[in-house]
């Protein structure tokens, strides 16, 4: 009996441990304030501000191209040169799309896109290809 209990404790934990650690909570990320904006992002690290489109609408307006001013906000960090990559995973379907690709030009950038469908998103970044950071956004 003793050998069982075992077993199955053994088992409860590699269950656990087989478990999806990469799942994304799916809450709305906070914004926050940067030289007088309010930007969509990570504070401290990574921050998206919509330059274009009616005052009255939206951030992620479902279905309307906007431009977006994109700023990497980390001081210790070097990134002029360097290439970063926007994609984006909606959160019932699960369908990844790729917003926008371009370098970094004294830690900003544009970027211009739409998202096609209602609801939440998860963005990600990438710069040179590595996961940077994420935070989740919502199309209306």
């Amino acid at each position: 009996m003793r050998n069982i209990i075992w077993l199955l404790i053994l088992t409860g934990i590699l269950f656990t441990g087989c478990a999806d650690n990469d799942s994304t909570n799916w809450r709305l990320s906070p914004t926050f304030t940067y030289d007088n904006m309010t930007l969509h992002g990570t504070e401290g690290k990574f921050g998206i501000y919509k330059v274009n489109g009616e005052s009255d609408e939206p951030e992620f307006p479902v279905n309307k191209g906007r431009q977006y001013n994109v700023y990497f906000l980390e001081s210790t960090e070097d990134f002029n040169g360097k290439r970063y990559k926007m994609t984006a995973t909606h959160q019932n379907s699960d369908d990844i799309v790729e917003l926008y690709e371009w370098e970094v030009d004294n830690k900003q950038s544009g970027a211009k896109f739409s998202l096609d469908k209602e609801g939440l998103w998860k963005i990600d970044i990438f710069v040179d290809d590595e996961p940077y950071t994420s935070f989740i956004v919502e199309a209306k």
